[in-house]
């Protein structure tokens, strides 16, 4: 039911696109799929881009947005093997390949993404800084793809009313389907908490995880940091990514430095377990895969109910708070709950219990009843709580 996987890059590489279509993949092929990826050697673009980009300087219509291009996806789609565009094609990307080459050569395209291109052109967007004509074009691809396409999936609830609002999909066309955590666990993990009172016997450790710190709010985290201090709370920041030289020194921040999912797996689950909450505060996010990593870890979680990271914060497995929040509120409302053992408990219980609901073979198992039946019974959906009984969760 799922033939190829594709995007831009190497979908077979852990590395292509934080490892989303990696890991959507390896679990397809698990249950039997044969999901081949396509393996799109980027390297050779190299050159391409740089003369597509001096031939737009030279013709003033400014730089940047290749891969939108007809050269790229030309280019793109010309690598690529007639026996790959057999049977249905799922792929992470809202241009490439574009559906009307899929279907002129026999095959089904269904699009899994976390946002639209149109919600990221939009002022204050992830692509606003590229040419007017460049986003102009890939929009109307989009638009093409979406409406060509067999399946139209979203990672979460604001990206699919971006479709239909901003790109006119019809609302029956749209499902959501939430992602995995790239996480892997071993068979035999058991649960653990660092002993102590969070706050008080120990501090009270926030977890961070992302490359792009500044957008995913590692400064606001440092000032709800301080904060709890000013209220008697111990307190420390504990971050895995990327962390620029100045902020190693911050008092009351733990650097991790990178840690590699996919070589050394086993530090990153001690790092997630190693928390009290996962926080997740950016002013713009397509979804949150950390958020989902630390439920998958057992960790309660926080974040700025906003796009995609409102569908990662199950209400009773974390802290849902306003974009317009300060931090001297996130750190009231965190400080209350930790001081509570019976709150706290509860959360470590309930995000346990998520655990099992946050992986990548039970978003497989979703995208098959879609495919096989047209409509999904009964999604996972974070943002209502905890789906069904425990007995019954979905391992």
């Amino acid at each position: 039911m799922i033939d190829s996987i594709a995007a831009v890059g190497d979908a077979g590489d852990i590395n292509c696109w934080s490892g989303i279509p990696y890991h959507f993949g390896e679990a397809a092929r698990r249950t039997g799929l044969k999901a081949r990826p396509w393996r799109l050697p980027l390297e050779d673009f190299v050159w391409p881009r740089r003369l597509w980009n001096l031939r737009q300087g030279v013709l003033a219509r400014g730089l940047g947005g290749y891969q939108y291009s007809d050269a790229f996806l030309d280019r793109a789609e010309n690598t690529l093997a007639q026996a790959d565009w057999s049977g249905r094609i799922v792929t992470f990307n809202q241009h490439f390949p574009r559906a009307r080459s899929v279907s002129a050569r026999g095959g089904r395209l269904a699009i899994y993404v976390d946002a639209t291109l149109a919600s990221l052109c939009v002022p204050g967007g992830l692509l606003t800084g590229l040419p007017s004509r460049v986003r102009e074009q890939a929009c109307a691809r989009e638009r093409e793809n979406y409406a060509l396409s067999e399946h139209v999936v979203t990672m979460a609830r604001w990206a699919a009313d971006s479709m239909v609002k901003d790109c006119g999909v019809p609302t029956q066309k749209v499902h959501t389907i939430l992602p995995g955590a790239s996480l892997f666990l071993p068979e035999d993990h058991s649960f653990s908490t660092e002993a102590g009172e969070p706050g008080r016997e120990r501090p009270l450790v926030l977890g961070f995880v992302g490359k792009d710190w500044i957008r995913k709010g590692l400064p606001f985290l440092l000032q709800v940091r301080d904060m709890l201090e000013r209220m008697g709370a111990k307190t420390v920041v504990r971050c895995a990514g990327n962390c620029p030289d100045d902020l190693h020194r911050t008092g009351g921040l733990e650097y991790a430095g990178f840690i590699n999912k996919a070589r050394d797996p086993a530090r990153f689950v001690e790092f997630l377990s190693s928390c009290d909450v996962g926080c997740l505060f950016s002013a713009h996010e397509p979804l949150g895969i950390s958020t989902l990593e630390f439920l998958r870890a057992g960790v309660p979680v926080a974040g700025f109910c906003v796009e995609g990271i409102a569908d990662t914060l199950p209400p009773d497995a974390g802290f849902r708070f306003e974009p317009t929040a300060t931090a001297e509120e996130v750190a009231t409302v965190l400080w209350k709950a930790f001081r509570e053992p019976q709150t706290v408990a509860a959360l470590r219980g309930a995000s346990r219990r998520w655990s099992p609901y946050v992986t990548w073979r039970r978003c497989i198992a979703e995208w098959l009843e879609l495919l096989g039946t047209g409509k999904i019974g009964r999604p996972v959906q974070p943002w209502c709580g905890l789906p069904m009984a425990d007995s019954e969760a979905r391992h």
